[in-house]
């Protein structure tokens, strides 16, 4: 089966207990002597990119219900070096209780972490409650055959299209937003272009596609079209991929191909649709395809919620040094557009999803005590606050109708939904394959050979025993 393809959870009616469990009301509150008493239980939670002022009130008003309790918050800023401390202290059998983990990484590192006991809510619970993207990664079958939580999501974040109104006004007054499919996109990129004597031979670009050296998500877009175009990246159990190799028949027999050759075509100065280059944006430009959206001179990039905010920070950079930059009101998102029309079209809808998930280590000395944490923080009411201090789309199902409304955000929260995503072995070494795949493909026409050769260096990391898959879990008796 696909792992790609989403598996259809048959929810079922949730028990009292089990609701009070998943809500964050905890079991270990009381006992028949009155409250618990935590002194001496100390956790540490490392958690990256979230400051303090946002998880802080959170621990504090945990600790006060849970008397005694210490939890010490520490933020990381950079991704690498949160890895590295992370592997480093638990291989020394330390490290934090608590931690947050990339989506993509718990297939393979699940052994790692202790599982939420079935006593604060099971796989069915989770399925109720949260989105079916985060099942699919976070809910695993461990190494004796039983399905187990191993993470709780405060966040289930997606690639989506931002776009700059003014210029779809401008040039595509009759719609005057971007199309909602690949074929219409190449269109409106025709009509958005603005082509000069610059060196860059562009006033204004239709959308930052087809480089990995001068644009942020490159492989992360790269991945979602794989999604779309139906790749199965993997075999059954994990433990080879087979992304590059013709995959049944029809139109996209070579989905892969079929999906890397349509990214590289934007940046393919023969094709009609040609939008984006090196001079663009230089590859040493911190800020990439976001700053020349910024400045007006790309009409479309496609981000997750939080790029939102980078191109606040790079219209407030450009205007400090005196620079043209677009008038926020300018900025846009749609969803991210797909191969058939969703108006009419029975195919399924499908983005990529990238976020973190809460866990807890297998050396934590108070498992217990750190996955109540997890299930008070992942509550509607805290995620609720979590929205309005970090503005990340929710993972719960029953918050998403409410996070829709959002203006700019809503729109990542009705493609939640539809999200997908797949096992990451190592993201170093995938990252650094799949960008050398486009870089040399763009100046290259053998294709097929350059995706076996990225397929052969990811089976090299591959465990000869492959991964558990999780099966379908239809009832509570699991």
């Amino acid at each position: 089966m696909s792992h790609f393809k989403k598996t259809t959870i048959y929810l079922v009616v949730l028990s009292v207990a089990s609701f009070f469990v998943l809500t964050g009301i905890s079991c270990k509150k009381t006992s028949t002597e009155g409250q618990v008493d935590y002194t001496g239980v100390e956790l540490t939670y490392y958690k990256v990119f979230d400051d303090s002022d946002v998880i802080e009130p959170l621990i504090v008003q945990f600790e006060d219900d849970h008397p005694g309790l210490n939890i010490n918050y520490r933020k990381f800023s950079d991704f690498s070096e949160y890895e590295r401390v992370i592997l480093n202290e638990m291989a020394e059998g330390e490290g934090p209780d608590i931690f947050s983990m990339q989506n993509t990484w718990f297939a393979s590192n699940y052994k790692k972490l202790t599982p939420l006991p079935k006593t604060m809510g099971t796989p069915t619970d989770f399925a109720s409650t949260f989105v079916d993207v985060a099942y699919q990664d976070l809910v695993r079958t461990d190494q004796d055959g039983q399905v187990q939580v191993f993470g709780l999501p405060m966040t289930v974040d997606t690639l989506a299209l931002y776009y700059n109104k003014d210029h779809f006004e401008d040039r595509i007054p009759e719609r005057g937003k971007p199309s909602t499919t690949w074929e219409g996109i190449k269109d409106d990129v025709i009509l958005l272009n603005k082509e000069d004597s610059s060196f860059d031979r562009f006033e204004v670009s239709g959308i930052a596609l087809g480089r990995a050296d001068n644009i942020t998500r490159a492989v992360d877009i790269l991945y979602m079209l794989f999604l779309q175009y139906g790749v199965e990246f993997y075999n059954d159990n994990i433990s080879q991929v087979a992304f590059a190799s013709r995959q049944g028949s029809g139109a996209y027999s070579y989905p892969a191909l079929d999906a890397l050759d349509f990214f590289l075509s934007f940046a393919d100065e023969n094709i009609k649709h040609y939008s984006w280059n090196e001079y663009v944006v230089d590859d040493d430009s911190v800020g990439r395809e976001i700053e020349a959206f910024a400045r007006g001179d790309v009409s479309m990039i496609i981000g997750y919620s939080y790029t939102y905010d980078l191109i606040i920070n790079e219209i407030n950079l450009l205007e400090t040094k005196g620079v043209n930059a677009i008038d926020i009101s300018a900025i846009k998102t749609a969803p991210i557009p797909q191969l058939y029309d969703p108006e009419v079209s029975s195919e399924k809808r499908v983005t990529y999803a990238n976020y973190f998930a809460e866990t807890v280590s297998r050396n934590s000395q108070y498992p217990e005590t750190a996955w109540d944490f997890l299930v008070f923080i992942t509550n509607g009411k805290n995620l609720d606050y979590y929205f309005e201090k970090t503005h990340k789309p929710t993972s719960r199902r029953d918050m998403i109708e409410e996070q829709k409304k959002d203006p700019i955000y809503g729109v990542f929260a009705s493609q939640i939904g539809f999200a997908e995503s797949f096992p990451i072995i190592d993201y170093y070494t995938y990252k650094d394959i799949f960008e050398k795949l486009i870089n040399v493909a763009g100046a290259s026409r053998d294709h097929e050979t350059l995706l076996l050769q990225a397929q052969s260096g990811i089976n090299e990391f591959l465990p000869e025993e492959g991964i558990l898959v999780p099966e379908v879990v239809l009832d509570e008796d699991e």
